[in-house]
């Protein structure tokens, strides 16, 4: 899996302000979709467990994973007792129980190397997930990946410091290489840091496929958080999957 050693400090500066819409599109979905109740929900990729704190602050009883110790020591700075954090990989995880609904956001899907590993995932999430309830997940769109990704580069800049990201998308292997560079100031002298992630695209096809394979039923697929619908230029697919 890919490594979140620089990234990890800086998630929320990038990502945080997206956070109170994902959650209320996540709750409208439980509501919606769902065909049980929803008490027990797992994060999945939960990262610095931002969208977990919001879903625990609606009443919710959470549960967040991730691979990246980095991620989990941003995400337990919070000191909740009432949040279950565990540092697993998805690929191989282990839950103490099941669960009514289940999500993965910001694209943290696309980090499984193979249509393989997401059939994998899903099997273990449809083993934890109670018939009749939810699962909820973004995909990043081929749209994006050549488009908006593709050999472009973006610059962030936080008080002092400063991060580049570059990006190198493959159309044959359907592969977006990503290249962070993180330039940290302290007394006037920078140092940098380096970080690779990869990420895969996986078409529609193949996701309503593995999804049927693993006993989901695909209920609904939007464009963004406010449940508009799928275009050619939407840059994530919102996927609301019914365990059978």
């Amino acid at each position: 899996m890919n490594s979140f050693e620089v990234t990890a400090s800086l998630y929320d500066s990038i990502n945080g302000g997206l956070y109170p819409r994902y959650a209320d599109f996540l709750e409208n979905c439980f509501g919606l979709f769902s065909k049980i109740k929803v008490r027990e929900v797992l994060d999945l990729g939960c990262g610095t467990g931002g969208i977990t704190r919001l879903l625990a602050d609606r009443g919710f009883d959470m549960i967040g994973l991730d691979v990246s110790p980095e991620m989990l020591a941003q995400a337990q700075r919070a000191q909740r007792s009432d949040i279950l954090y565990i540092c697993q990989d998805m690929r191989s995880f282990e839950l103490y129980g099941t669960v009514q609904a289940a999500y993965s956001s910001f694209d943290c899907l696309n980090y499984l190397a193979s249509k393989d590993e997401l059939d994998r995932v899903l099997a273990l999430l449809r083993n934890y997930i109670e018939t009749g309830g939810v699962l909820v997940f973004d995909i990043n769109t081929l749209y994006r990946y050549e488009s908006v990704f593709s050999d472009n580069s973006f610059v962030y800049e936080f008080g002092k410091d400063m991060l580049i990201w570059q990006n190198s998308f493959s159309k044959t292997k359907k592969t977006c290489d990503f290249y962070l560079s993180l330039f940290r100031e302290k007394s006037g002298v920078f140092t940098r840091h380096d970080e690779k992630q990869r990420q895969r695209y996986f078409s529609h096809k193949t996701i309503c496929g593995l999804l049927m394979k693993n006993r989901f039923k695909t209920a609904a697929v939007y464009g963004s958080t406010d449940m508009t619908e799928l275009g050619d230029k939407s840059e994530k697919a919102y996927y609301i999957a019914i365990a059978e």
